[in-house]
């Protein structure tokens, strides 16, 4: 396994485009992650994590613009919570969250595809907090590792999705980032 620092940038894509599973630090937990159009990783990527086959995962994406064209298109109501922070929608049955700040923005624009983002952690097991102890957990199952700080507030996104009733939007939230203990 690679051990990489955040400025490694070009590298760190040249792993997820090439069929790579990573560690690293998202903007709400500590991540696995690999690219999400690439369906025998992300099988992998599940196993590894012991997730269901059929089970959803939440992709990162730089821009609203990168959103709509993995996606397809958006309303309005959609593309303004993909602009609130920690907050996960899900589009067309995909559940994306748009990452504005920092280092992760430069990092999902140089992957160049969206980018999986679930919790470093054996499914349903407790969240670990850091880079660490998700290697000693996955034990060089993963290929690559992005060194960094713990993360000591671990919540996931909110998840949210929109429905039209009567032709108004209504947000139906399915997981709150202030009431979540765990991610499964």
């Amino acid at each position: 396994m690679k051990v990489f620092r955040h400025n490694n940038l070009k590298n760190l894509a040249q792993v997820v485009q090439q069929g790579g599973i990573i560690i690293y630090p998202t903007d709400t937990i500590w991540g696995l992650g690999c690219n999400a159009l690439d369906e025998k990783t992300t099988t992998k990527l599940k196993k590894l994590k012991g997730k269901p086959a059929d089970a959803a995962l939440i992709w990162l994406l730089p821009s609203i613009k990168a959103v709509e064209k993995f996606c397809g298109s958006i309303n309005a109501v959609e593309c303004s919570l993909l602009k609130k922070k920690h907050t996960s929608v899900i589009i067309h049955n995909q559940a994306v969250r748009v990452v504005k700040s920092g280092w992760l923005n430069k990092f999902l624009t140089a992957c160049a595809v969206p980018m999986v983002a679930t919790s470093a952690n054996v499914h349903g097991q407790p969240v670990i907090t850091s880079w660490r102890q998700a290697v000693k957990l996955f034990n060089g199952q993963t290929d690559a590792v992005i060194r960094g700080r713990k993360i000591y507030k671990n919540r996931p996104s909110n998840l949210v999705k929109v429905a039209i009733e009567n032709n108004q939007p209504v947000i139906n939230v399915l997981r709150s980032r202030s009431t979540a203990n765990s991610i499964k």
